[in-house]
């Protein structure tokens, strides 16, 4: 077990390298070697949730309604602030990022109907899988936590 974890940050570097998602302050970190540091005290699979978010940020595609594709620029930005806060381990904008996410979610679930239905099966594909990364990562995250809290007693 101990040897997965030496493999983790290689893992971890693996992934964020194959990710199309990989910002210019990521990419930075990568090349210094601090990123799998950064990302230390995650679990593996909060990681692998973590870059499903950011690659599905990345391939986003645009669609045919201006209304929609403002909304979800909105989105990705809260998502994007999102998982820095969760890097940062910072808990006050991990919650003003997750009311952000779901004040643009809900407003583009509303816009939906003035898309064609093949951009809203699309757009339809895109939001279940976030949502469903973003619950995994959080439930992740809250086992992790209760987990270093009973061993620490």
């Amino acid at each position: 077990m101990k040897s997965f974890y030496k493999l983790l940050p290689i893992l971890f570097t693996i992934i964020v390298a194959n990710s199309c998602s990989t910002s210019s302050a990521a990419s930075e970190e990568l090349h210094s070697g601090s990123l799998s540091d950064t990302y230390a005290y995650l679990t593996p699979e909060a990681i692998v949730y973590a870059s499903s978010i950011s690659n599905l940020i990345s391939t986003f595609p645009k669609f045919r309604n201006d209304a929609v594709n403002r909304e979800v620029s909105s989105l990705k930005n809260s998502l994007t602030n999102y998982l820095q806060s969760i890097r940062s381990f910072d808990q006050s904008d991990k919650h003003k990022s997750l009311d952000e996410f779901e004040k643009y979610y809900k407003k583009i679930q509303k816009l939906r109907k003035f898309l064609t239905r093949d951009d809203d099966e699309v757009l339809n594909r895109y939001m279940v899988k976030i949502k469903t990364n973003m619950n995994l990562l959080e439930a992740s995250q809250s086992r992790s936590i209760e987990t270093t809290s009973m061993s620490s007693n």
